[in-house]
This record gives structure tokens, C-alpha cells and sequence, in this order.
């Protein structure tokens, strides 16, 4: 074993722990970084010497070679990067649909002891006032103010859902840019990563960015990825990822080919939103998602949901209660107590405080006032969304309070409970790919010692060589 065969030992090792303790700088300067996977030098020792061989010198045993950095790992568990946007999913549909009937209830005020139904309820105790026998201007006075309050509310909030529904329209037109964004980006790092992986290249921080993007896309949409392996010296190396998205399904990244996606006019020129305009449709490579085909999980499937359906019906709801009530108030009352067809126009058409349950010109008399006054417990036949339910005004009116309460508890814990469990899963993966800045510092100085023992051995080596040089054959002289 030459004194050559030392000093490559030592440079071996210089080598090794220097590529470990630059490996700990990389990471320790990603420690906040968003999606850094924690990078660790997996080391070797290299084949010793001498070769098995029916030729070598016969010596005893074999002495060692050294060391090798052989790869640089990205530490990452695929399995919880699956669990994790399995759940991810839920997270970006619950917050969507949470968000739209948290807003609906600030439309209506409610939970309040000053929202809808409380105005609700002082127009029909407005009315039960007047139907006493001792009613007089000032309470027909106040017949008309609560009224009027009643349809502003009505047109308030039918002027605001609306208002909300095409905010949701606007949302889902920002999202197709921004997926159209994310799925060219990952085919572009497919792009990268195909054109390094062939020549022995792993790269690690590629990857990282790669899997921070298909975590962004999973919270949009419930997604398969597949992952392409390539052979490379006969190890199986990570090369692209395929996405589809599951239901229904439709590619978005293919290798280096990304789909087309963009924000469309709904094709039927009937489909519109609920105050006239266009709605929106995604289209994705020539696939379009829209209430006959619409996406299953993700924040698209939710912020869907939320336009077309929630805050759909209760704009439906209460047009409907605003219709039945011009209509039933009317009809109770004899003249006109109400202008308009439903929540848009509603409007009191009573100016004149005597015109109220005025009875062939007998003001005195209060039966105009007690028929409308039982309304308020008469059985009417609503018709929502082709659906006709026989209940009274009040009952409606509880019904659609109590209806977006529970709805709104339920979207709210839903998106709590996914939340939960998607930090549980991001904690579960930290632990392993996350950055520990005292575990890191603490390897540095570990490497820092075994390098300062590789140069000491070199200084050796000198020595040695030193004293063969300089100091043998000198004897006698």
C-alpha cells in the first residue's frame, strides 16, 4: 500500500465531508424556504484494496480505499405527499362553500336580533297594532315605515347576492388563469428535469419545486399524479409526473405538455348569472366544467357549488318569499299595499297613512287588518327551484334563517376538520423533510471535525514522505 494510495484516502475524505458540510450550508439557508425538502450526502467506502485476484501479492487482508459521497438524498416520504393532497382537496372545497354562506349571513344579518327575520317579524306586529279596534294615524304611520324597511331589506339583499354570485364567477375566471400558470410550470420542470436526470443528475431542488406546485394544484382539484421512472444505470430515477385530474377525467400535465386552460362564456346564451350576466365555464384542453360536468373536490368544485347552488337558491328563496308576500299582502289588503314583482322591485305603494286597511272608507274598521295580520300563519304553496312546499310566511322565514345557519355550521366544521388533519399530515412530513437548524448545526460541526482529521492526515502523509525524502540514506555521512 503506497504512501499515494494515503494521501487519495485523505483527499477522499476531504472531498466527502466537504460535499456533507456544503450539503448543510444548502440547508440550513432553505430552512424557511416554502416545499425545501432537507438534503442529506450519503457516503460510502470505496472498494478496498487489493482486488480479489489469484494474482496479488497474497497479503493479508485488504486495506480500505476510503470514502465516496455516492448520491445526495432529498429526504421525502411519497406516501404522505399522497395523504396530504388527498386532504388537501377538502381543505380548498370547504373553504369555498364556508366562505360563501358566511358572507350570505352577513347579507341577511344574521345570526342578529336586527336581521331579516327580526324585520320580518315587525312588519306582521305592525300590522296586529293596526287590527285593534283603537288604532289610529300613528300606527298606520308605522304600518308604511315597516314596510318600507321590509322591502329595502328585500332589495338589499337580493341586490347584494346577487353581487356575491358574480364575485364567485370572477373568482372561478381568476383561478383558470392561475391553473393554466401552475400546470405549464410543472411541465416546464418536467422540461428541466428530463433534459438532467439521463446524464446522472439528480436534481433535488427541482423536485422540491416541482412538488410545491402540485400541492398548490391539489387544493384546487382532486387529482391523480403519476410519476415516470427512468433507468438510469440501473437505478430508477424520478423523471416526470403525469396529472389527471379524477373526476371527471382529463389530463392537465402530460410530460412536457401541459393543457390549455381558460375561463368561456357558458355555451347555452340562457345560462346566465341570476342578474343577467354571462356565467363562466372552465375549459381545459377542450373539456369544459360547468354544472353538467362539474369537477368532484377541490376549491373549483366549491367555488361551482357556491355560485350555482347555494347562493343560487337563496337568491330564489327570497324572491320567492318577496313574490308571495306582494301578492298574498295584496290580495288581503284589497288595495295595493305593495308595488313590484319580487326581492329586486318590491316597494311599499301606500303613501297616505289612512289608505291603510281602510275598509270602504271606514278606517275604524279593523278586518282588512287582521286578515293581513294572519298571513303571517296562513298556509302558502312556495315554489324554489321547481320544488313546491305548503308552509306559512313565518315558517318560511324561520326556514331559511335556521336552513343557512346549518348549512353554514356544517361547511364551517367541515373545513375546520380538514384543516386539522392536513396540519397533522404537513407535521408528519416536516418531521421528515423539514429543516432542524440545531440538527443541522450539529452535523456541521460533526463534518467540520472529520474534515479537519482529513487534512491532519495529509499533514502526516507529508511528513512521512518528508522523512523518505530528506532523512533516509543520510546515515554516515
Amino acid at each position: 500500500m503506497s504512501t499515494f494510495s494515503g494521501l487519495e484516502i485523505a483527499k477522499r475524505a476531504l472531498f466527502a465531508q466537504q460535499a456533507s458540510l456544503y450539503t448543510t450550508g444548502h440547508n440550513i439557508a432553505n430552512a424557511n424556504t416554502p416545499g425545501y425538502s432537507r438534503q442529506r450526502v450519503n457516503l460510502e467506502a470505496t472498494s478496498p484494496y487489493p482486488y480479489p485476484s489469484v494474482s496479488n501479492g497474497g497479503q493479508a487482508g485488504q486495506v480500505g480505499t476510503g470514502v465516496v459521497g455516492s448520491s445526495i438524498e432529498r429526504l421525502r416520504e411519497r406516501f404522505l405527499d399522497l395523504q396530504y393532497r388527498g386532504i388537501y382537496k377538502d381543505v380548498g372545497e370547504h373553504e369555498a362553500r364556508a366562505d360563501a354562506l358566511e358572507k350570505v349571513e352577513i347579507i341577511m344579518n344574521e345570526p342578529s336580533d336586527k336581521g331579516f327575520r327580526y324585520v320580518m317579524d315587525e312588519f306582521w306586529n305592525s300590522w296586529q297594532k293596526v287590527s285593534q279596534p283603537s288604532a289610529e294615524y300613528p300606527t298606520r304611520e308605522t304600518v308604511i315605515q315597516k314596510g318600507k324597511a321590509l322591502a329595502e331589506t328585500f332589495n338589499a339583499m337580493d341586490r347584494e347576492l346577487k353581487e356575491l354570485q358574480q364575485d364567485f364567477d370572477e373568482q372561478i375566471k381568476t383561478r383558470a388563469g392561475q391553473l393554466d400558470t401552475l400546470v405549464k410550470e410543472i411541465a416546464s420542470l418536467n422540461k428541466q428535469i428530463g433534459e438532467l436526470v439521463p446524464h446522472g443528475y439528480v436534481p433535488n431542488d427541482l423536485y422540491d419545486k416541482r412538488d410545491l406546485l402540485v400541492d398548490k394544484l391539489s387544493k384546487m382539484f382532486d387529482i391523480d399524479v403519476e410519476t415516470v421512472a427512468i433507468d438510469v444505470q440501473g437505478k430508477k430515477v424520478d423523471g416526470a409526473v403525469n396529472i389527471k385530474l379524477k373526476q371527471p377525467s382529463v389530463d392537465l400535465v402530460t410530460g412536457n405538455i401541459a393543457a390549455d386552460i381558460s375561463a368561456e362564456p357558458a355555451a347555452a346564451p340562457s345560462d346566465k348569472l341570476a342578474n343577467g350576466n354571462t356565467r363562466h365555464v372552465l375549459n381545459i384542453g377542450g373539456t369544459v366544467l360547468d354544472a353538467a360536468n362539474s369537477p368532484v373536490g377541490g376549491e373549483i368544485s366549491g367555488l361551482m357549488q357556491s355560485r350555482d347552488t347555494a347562493i343560487s337558491s337563496y337568491i330564489n328563496k327570497i324572491d320567492t318569499l318577496a313574490s308571495n308576500l306582494i301578492k298574498e299582502v295584496n290580495a288581503a289588503h284589497g288595495k295595493n299595499f305593495f308595488s313590484g314583482t319580487g326581492a329586486r322591485d318590491i316597494g311599499v305603494a301606500i303613501s297616505d297613512p289612512n289608505d291603510v286597511a281602510n275598509n270602504s272608507g271606514e278606517p275604524g274598521n279593523n278586518d282588512i287588518a287582521k286578515a293581513v295580520y294572519a298571513l303571517k300563519h296562513k298556509s302558502v304553496t312556495f315554489t324554489v327551484g321547481g320544488n313546491n312546499t305548503s308552509t306559512t310566511f313565518d315558517e318560511f322565514t324561520r326556514s331559511i334563517v335556521s336552513t343557512l345557519g346549518n348549512e353554514t355550521e356544517a361547511a364551517q366544521n367541515s373545513r375546520e376538520n380538514a384543516i386539522l388533519i392536513t396540519k397533522q399530515i404537513d407535521m408528519s412530513r416536516q418531521s421528515i423533510s423539514g429543516v432542524s437548524p440545531d440538527e443541522e448545526m450539529s452535523n456541521m460541526i460533526k463534518f467540520q471535525h472529520a474534515y479537519n482529521a482529513a487534512a491532519r492526515t495529509v499533514t502526516v502523509i507529508d511528513e512521512m514522505l518528508d522523512k523518505v525524502i530528506n532523512g533516509m540514506g543520510v546515515v554516515g555521512r
